[in-house]
């Protein structure tokens, strides 16, 4: 029988500090046991166990929201503001490539090191589509605009190094995953720009100010099925076009007037992991043929309160 034998993490105290230390991308041998290789005093088997944790746990690393081709509908009874009345949008990934960087710090009496922040990145290449009509001539033809789209999705992921006792072979080192952040994903050269996420439901009142913040496993945002969410966004203009986003679905914020975005939307009614994402556009993104794609979201992690996210906790 095994058992975890660990005091309280304190990986989320020194994870400012770990962005300084000694960093990898290339995993070596599990079977290398030899003393630290560099690396902030990290081991051969310290930089494979921390590449598996990440390889192996999916769902605490991707996410599905950002690149689902699902269209959003512009309501056509209020179509805004420009030169073009828009209809609607949707994205096609034509590529995706993908690195992941590791920092280890916070070492023991050995030099080991026992907490570790691995960064996800990835490099989204499509094409935003754009339905269009002209805002003069309502039953003019449609037509469809096409824009490169040139994303950068990161995701931060918090590790620690638990010390595993065995009967048969005495005491060994186990690394897992016990955190994780939201994701950004910014386009090149954006000025769209997210400053905060509001979120209510229930009891349930937190704002977040950085996507990639570090939450632990047991720490995510949590809804009741079916429960009323409120989600109110902050940007640094007044008139961006703001999206809420989920599996399957798209759908506008209110605009109100003064840089802040608001919307309802029902808590899902299954259990489990999950995200909901924001989405806001510079808003020529939207409304002119010529306006290259300007975009920025903000994707967090939820679970939903009546079932149990499968994910290990610690």
């Amino acid at each position: 029988m095994k058992k975890l034998v660990a005091s309280a993490l304190t990986l989320f105290l020194v994870a400012a500090a770990l962005s300084g230390c000694g960093k990898t991308t290339k995993p070596a041998s599990p079977t290398d046991t030899g003393g630290p290789v560099g690396l902030n005093g990290a081991t051969a088997v310290d930089i494979a166990q921390t590449g598996d944790a990440v390889a192996s746990h999916p769902a605490l690393v991707d996410e599905n929201v950002f690149v689902d081709a699902t269209p959003m509908m512009f309501d056509l009874a209020h179509p805004g503001p420009g030169l073009h009345r828009p209809l609607r949008w949707w994205r096609t990934i034509d590529s995706t490539s993908k690195t992941v960087d590791f920092a280890y710090g916070d070492p023991d009496s050995l030099g080991r090191p026992t907490n570790a922040i691995a960064t996800v990145h990835r490099h989204i290449l499509g094409k935003f589509h754009l339905v269009i009509a002209d805002s003069t001539a309502p039953d003019s033809l449609r037509r469809i605009v096409v824009k490169p789209l040139d994303d950068s999705w990161t995701r931060r992921l918090a590790l620690h190094r638990f010390r595993v006792v065995t009967d048969s072979t005495g005491t060994r080192s186990l690394w897992r995953i016990v955190g994780t952040s939201g994701v950004l994903v910014t386009s090149a050269g954006a000025t769209a720009n997210i400053q905060s996420v509001r979120i209510q439901a229930g009891l349930l009142d937190t704002t977040i100010t950085d996507p990639l913040q570090l939450h632990r496993l047991r720490r995510f945002p949590c809804f009741r099925g079916l429960e009323l969410v409120h989600l109110t966004v902050t940007t640094s203009r007044n008139d961006d076009v703001v999206v809420f986003c989920r599996l399957g679905d798209r759908r506008p914020f209110v605009n109100n007037g003064d840089g802040t975005y608001s919307i309802d939307f029902m808590g899902w009614d299954f259990g489990g992991l999950g995200h909901l994402g924001v989405n806001a556009f510079a808003n020529g993104t939207i409304t002119s043929d010529t306006y290259p794609y300007d975009s920025q979201a903000w994707l967090m992690p939820f679970v939903a309160r009546d079932g149990e996210a499968q994910v290990d906790h610690h």
